[in-house]
């Protein structure tokens, strides 16, 4: 009887966990889970004036209920300048700069309706990210999420990264990690992920957050290739998301399910 219900309860989290009624375009490419990669900016000396980041993606809901939603903001490496601005817009709300590591902001959830997407009209949003930084000089990794409020594990996310200068562009192209999926997904003790870095590769960390940006597991991985084993017996029951950081920059963004015992 126990293994039958732990069976159940692992099957509701396999469901709730793969869910996805809403899905991050940039342009006509879906962008979900993917990474969108920045270019070197700051002062424009023609014009007078900022070169300001500005990234504006939609948010498609592909069910036909509406469904309420958070965006949390999760920097997963470099530091923010003191002269910089961080921020981001969505539903029909913009929120002021914010420099915590990570932040979902208070407040009711936006909404978007059946089978829509947003924007979808004058002072809407889907996500709009906003990077303003004029020095031009540093590189951060923008996690963003956009979670279902009412449906545990319906989540999408992408990964923007701001490249402050032609080396941190160079540095992106060369450094690579190729990664296998998590097994078992969803855990209960253990899960195995296997890596194989390249040779542009100085160092690699594993580092595994909770559905808000909060840290819970970090892990050097200390060979170029092998399998991480992450010891997920404590952590409860919920949506994970776990990255790869090679020379400090975060390339590879996943899903992990950790089930109840």
């Amino acid at each position: 009887m126990k293994k039958i219900f732990t069976s159940i309860i692992a099957l509701t989290f396999t469901t709730l966990g793969f869910a996805q009624s809403l899905h991050i375009y940039e342009g006509s490419t879906d962008v979900t889970g993917g990474h969108i990669y920045d270019t070197a900016y700051g002062y424009n000396f023609t014009t007078q004036s900022l070169d300001l980041k500005l990234h504006e993606l939609e948010l498609h809901n592909t069910t036909s209920s509406a469904v309420s939603y958070k965006v949390n903001r999760t920097i997963l490496s470099g530091t923010l300048p003191a002269a910089s601005a961080l921020y981001f817009c969505t539903g029909v709300q913009c929120y002021s700069p914010n420099s915590a590591i990570t932040w979902t902001p208070g407040g009711a959830p936006s909404s978007i309706a059946a089978n829509a997407t947003l924007p979808s009209g004058p002072n809407t949003y889907g996500i709009s990210a906003h990077y303003d930084d004029s020095l031009a000089t540093s590189n951060v990794v923008v996690l963003y999420r956009v979670f279902n409020t009412a449906v545990a594990g319906d989540t999408a996310f992408v990964t923007i990264h701001y490249i402050g200068s032609a080396v941190g562009i160079e540095e992106n192209k060369l450094a690579s990690v190729n990664v296998s999926s998590a097994y078992p997904n969803p855990a209960i003790s253990t899960v195995s992920i296997k890596y194989e870095m390249n040779q542009y590769a100085q160092k690699g960390k594993l580092i595994v957050f909770d559905m808000l940006g909060n840290k819970v597991k970090e892990m050097d991985l200390n060979e170029k290739q092998g399998v991480a084993k992450v010891d997920v017996s404590t952590m409860a029951p919920g949506v994970y998301f776990y990255s790869f950081m090679v020379n400090d920059k975060a390339l590879v963004t996943k899903k992990l399910i950790v089930s109840s015992k």
